[in-house]
């Protein structure tokens, strides 16, 4: 549809258009690349489906509001949110970019001769088009598996397990799918759910399959690295790291996964540089923010810590996670008897993050409750070592050290899982000069004893 006149300054290079790279917006509502559904969240599939129709006008604020939020009300911020997550689906390395129009709206410019002159995908525009390479109902179910995987709650990631799990027994050569469900497997290891090392070799097995179909398909590296370190197999993932790093050098999570990494290997201050460079990318993942600042506590910078806690809970107001975790931090920077009275409501109203019993815990011996403290602790899953061991550092500020380190060394005997980052926290720093808790580093780390 031409724009009417001085409505938009058209740059596209001659003859070029978002049809010309393969983009079309149909009339249900989906974008499609090359006739497949790009799988995108609701909002920002609505959003890029009406600058294609739009193309090459400016698509004003009024309209977004009007055709995509549909009577709700639209924060400027909201609109931006949308932006941003489009801006790493889409980068201008595809040849399309999204340009603000000061005062006015958002257009989108092609900014190549057309499709052959487009150079390689970013890692995350790259698995978009794998996951749309499927019947829609299967990218749906993909798509929906991975947003309960990125909420980091365990009902939720039973749930995108199972779906997986059948995605793949419908559709064993949708590789996507099996990228995710190895995705999937790992967050619910490193967050400590489910903690066997035959799930590892599971997931693995998956990637290996992707690895003989697709050597090339973005996120591999990264979650084969992420995997192994949750094998605490650290040599092997940091190379895989290197050449993820290398070969995407713009996907958020390749410098996540970095990160944790990192960490996991006590070398704080490296991770707080790459998960900062993550977040750049990824400025609205609560939990890219919540390792930053775990990173920076553990890195000694506990102001930075906090700073970086209370800016994550005022951009996600209503996030559980975002609220627990800044309790943590203020527990740990600033502890106050004040801060039991936010806790014990918590309790009563329980949250679903992985980590809140032993966030809860920890706060409410820092302040002085050690009996709710205590009712916490032991209400934690007995058959989980994992998440046992994640009450260490309550457990120290209760007095009872040698149970702290009864919990790490039957973790350590788990052999995988998110122990590496509990003990190097610097709330279980008193534990260190214990012998037990050099035994139980040398079984995670044993090249450095």
């Amino acid at each position: 549809m031409p724009s009417p006149a001085g409505d938009d300054h058209n740059d596209e290079p001659s003859g070029s258009s978002p049809a010309g790279l393969g983009y079309s917006a149909d009339d249900d509502g989906e974008v499609c690349v090359h006739g497949r559904p790009l799988a995108l969240p609701p909002k920002e599939r609505a959003v890029l489906h009406l600058l294609l129709q739009r193309w090459p006008r400016t698509v004003s604020k009024e309209e977004f509001a009007r055709e995509v939020w549909a009577g709700q009300a639209m924060s400027d911020e909201s609109l931006a949110r949308c932006i941003a997550q489009l801006r790493q689906a889409v980068p201008p390395a595809t040849g399309l970019a999204l340009r603000a129009q000061y005062r006015r709206g958002y257009r989108l410019q092609v900014t190549t001769d057309g499709p052959s002159a487009v150079a390689p995908p970013a890692a995350a525009h790259g698995r978009l088009l794998h996951v749309a390479m499927a019947r829609p109902h299967q990218v749906e179910t993909l798509t929906h598996a991975r947003q309960l995987v990125q909420q980091r709650e365990a009902d939720a990631l039973v749930r995108a397990e199972q779906l997986l799990r059948a995605l793949i027994a419908e559709a064993p050569d949708y590789l996507a799918a099996r990228l995710a469900f190895a995705e999937c497997l790992a967050a619910t290891v490193s967050c400590g759910l489910a903690v066997r090392r035959e799930r590892i070799d599971e997931a693995l097995a998956h990637l290996a399959w992707v690895e003989t179909e697709a050597p090339q398909m973005p996120g591999l590296l990264t979650e084969t690295a992420h995997l192994l370190d949750c094998a605490w197999r650290f040599d092997e993932a940091a190379v895989l790291h290197a050449r993820a790093l290398a070969g995407s050098p713009l996907d958020a999570a390749t410098h996540y996964y970095r990160g944790w990494h990192l960490l996991a290997t006590d070398r704080p201050r490296e991770a707080v540089q790459a998960l900062e460079q993550a977040l750049q990318l990824n400025p609205f993942s609560v939990y890219m923010a919540i390792l930053l600042a775990r990173a920076l506590a553990t890195a000694g910078d506990h102001e930075a810590a906090l700073a970086r806690a209370l800016r994550t809970r005022a951009n996600a107001p209503e996030n559980r996670a975002a609220a627990l975790h800044l309790l943590g931090v203020q527990a740990l920077v600033k502890p106050s008897p004040a801060l039991a009275a936010p806790a014990l409501q918590m309790l009563r109203d329980p949250a679903s993050w992985i980590f809140a019993a032993s966030t809860l815990g920890y706060v409410l011996a820092r302040s002085g409750e050690a009996e709710a403290a205590a009712r916490v602790i032991t209400n934690t899953d007995p058959g989980n070592p994992s998440e046992q061991a994640t009450h260490a550092a309550a457990l120290a500020l209760l007095g009872r050290r040698t149970e702290a380190l009864d919990r790490l060394e039957r973790a350590a005997g788990e052999g995988c899982g998110h122990l590496p980052l509990v003990l190097l926290a610097t709330e279980n720093a008193t534990l260190r000069d214990d012998p037990r808790w050099s035994a139980i580093a040398a079984r995670v780390w044993p090249r450095r004893t």
